[in-house]
Order: structure tokens, then sequence, then C-alpha cells
């Protein structure tokens, strides 16, 4: 006689586990579930130094890289990360201050009150640059905006 599994339990607080044949049940015992973490309302967790806040595509992603991957910032992956403006529902003071990152980089158009374009803003000890285009977007004809932003970031760092 089989027992029956009540489908609408598995759905119980949108939770579902999904183990493949191929884990040991020895495996099974010994992992750590991560407990959930608190966050407040409008405010993303993130874990890494520096933000980039955008409408990031693949094309801007990869200009990133390279500029990040570039001497004097030299940033590895794990010490960036992007988000969408749109995570972004308290005030610019409030998301700086209640965040992880010491450096934040808004691209790109922002609709985020307090936002002054080309300039590095210290909010506390943390330092806000928003650049009002994506990088993607700068053609050869446009150098002094590049090595404008350029600046800004060696300055950030």
């Amino acid at each position: 006689m089989s027992e029956e599994i009540d489908l609408a339990a598995l759905y119980e607080n949108e939770v579902i586990y999904w183990v493949t044949s191929e884990r040991p049940l020895e495996q099974l015992n010994q992992a750590a579930i991560p407990e959930a973490e608190v966050v407040e309302v409008g405010v993303p967790t993130i874990a890494s130094p520096w933000l980039v806040i955008g409408a990031i595509n693949e094309a801007e992603k990869s200009r990133l890289q390279l500029i990040f991957s570039a001497p004097p910032l030299t940033l590895p992956q794990g010490d960036w990360s992007i988000i969408d403006a749109d995570q972004i529902q308290v005030s610019l003071e409030e998301f700086v201050s209640k965040t992880k990152p010491t450096r934040f980089i808004f691209l790109g158009d922002q609709a985020l009150a307090g936002l002054q374009a080309n300039q590095i803003v210290s909010i506390g000890d943390k330092r806000v640059y928003y650049f009002p285009r994506l990088i993607s977007t700068l053609t050869d004809a446009e150098k002094a905006l590049k090595m404008e932003f350029w600046n800004a970031l060696k300055a950030l760092v």
C-alpha cells in the first residue's frame, strides 16, 4: 500500500525542495539549509563592496567586467554586484545607509531623487557616483565622456 502525498502541502509557504536521484541519502541529512535573511522592504541584500545600479543588459555587463578587471580597479567578480534600480523602493540616503556596499555606481536613466550627474557624493562613509549614460552606448567620438567615467571610478577607489 503506497502512501499518498498531499501536493498542496508541497507548495506551503511557496517552498519546494528538489533532491536529485544521484544524491546519496547520507548527504541529505548533512546538508545545511541556510537561514532566511530578514530584509527590510525596499532595501535589497547585497554582500559585495561595490554596487552598480541600472538597467544593465549583457553588453553593458561585459563592458563593466572589462572596466573592473583593468588597473587601478582590478575588482574580482565577487567584489561587485548589479541590481536594477526598480529594486530600490526607499530614498537614496536610506538605501545607501542600510546596504553593505561602500561604493555605488548608478548608470543610465535614474528616477531616484538626490542623484547628482557626474559627481561623486559622500553619504556617511560611503560614496555614490551617477553617470547618466550606459557605458555600452558611448561612441568613439565621446572619448571625453569615457575619460570622465574612468576618472570618476579611479576617484572612488
